[in-house]
C-alpha cells in the first residue's frame, strides 16, 4: 500500500515538472505580441445624435419644408374627399330615377375614383418617405466627416453616440462643437419631391 502510495506521488510530481514549462511557455507566448498588431488605447468621444439630427438647422429646414407639404397634400386630400362623398350623396338620390344598368355603371366609376384617391394619398405619403429619407441621406454623410475631424482633433479614435452610452464624463461629449460646425457647414438641405401625379 505504502509503495502504491509513492508510486502515485512519483508520477504525480512527474506529471507537475513535466506539465512545469509547457505553462511557462505558453505565458511567454501570450505575452509576446508583435507592437504592430496590437490594438491602440481607445480614446473615445461621444456625440448625442438624436440631439444633431432635432436641433441642426438643416434638420429643421427638412422638417419645415416636409410639414408644409404634407400641410398642402392634406388640403388636396381632404378637397377630393369632400367631392367623393357629394358625388356618392348625388348618385343614392338619383338612384330612383336611373334605370339599373346606369346606376350600377355609375358606382362602378364612383368606385375607381375613389380607389384612385387612395392610391393618390399613397403615392404622396410614399413621395414624403423618399424625400425625407434622402434629404437626411444628405444630413448623414456631412455629419459623418464633421463627427470624424472634430473626433479626430480631440485625438480621440472612437465615437460612442451618447444613446448607447452608459455613462461618461461631461469633456467626452463633442455634440455642441459637431452641432456648431454642422450648421456652419450645411445650414439647410433641399427637399426633392418627386412630381405629384393624380
Amino acid at each position: 500500500m505504502r509503495k502504491r502510495m509513492t508510486s502515485c506521488l512519483a508520477a504525480l510530481c512527474a506529471l507537475l515538472l513535466l506539465s512545469g514549462p509547457a505553462c511557462a511557455r505558453d505565458k511567454d507566448e501570450a505575452v509576446k505580441i508583435d507592437p504592430k498588431d496590437r490594438l491602440p488605447v481607445t480614446i473615445a468621444a461621444i456625440v448625442d445624435m438624436q440631439r444633431v439630427l432635432q436641433e441642426s438647422h438643416a434638420a429643421k429646414s427638412v422638417q419645415k419644408q416636409l410639414n408644409a407639404q404634407r400641410s398642402k397634400y392634406q388640403g388636396e386630400t381632404e378637397k377630393e374627399e369632400n367631392q367623393l362623398r357629394n358625388a356618392e350623396q348625388e348618385l343614392s338620390h338619383a338612384r330612383e330615377h336611373l334605370s339599373s344598368d346606369v346606376y350600377t355603371e355609375r358606382e362602378q366609376q364612383l368606385r375607381q375614383r375613389f380607389l384612385s384617391v387612395e392610391r393618390h394619398v399613397s403615392s404622396r405619403r410614399s413621395n414624403l418617405d423618399q424625400a425625407y429619407m434622402a434629404a437626411m441621406k444628405e444630413i448623414e454623410s456631412t455629419l459623418l466627416d464633421i463627427v470624424q475631424s472634430t473626433a479626430r482633433g480631440h485625438g480621440a479614435n472612437m465615437v460612442v453616440t451618447k444613446q448607447q452610452a452608459f455613462w461618461s464624463e461631461k469633456p467626452l461629449d463633442i455634440t455642441d462643437e459637431v452641432l456648431q460646425k454642422l450648421d456652419k457647414k450645411l445650414p439647410q438641405v433641399s427637399v426633392n419631391l418627386s412630381a405629384d401625379t393624380p
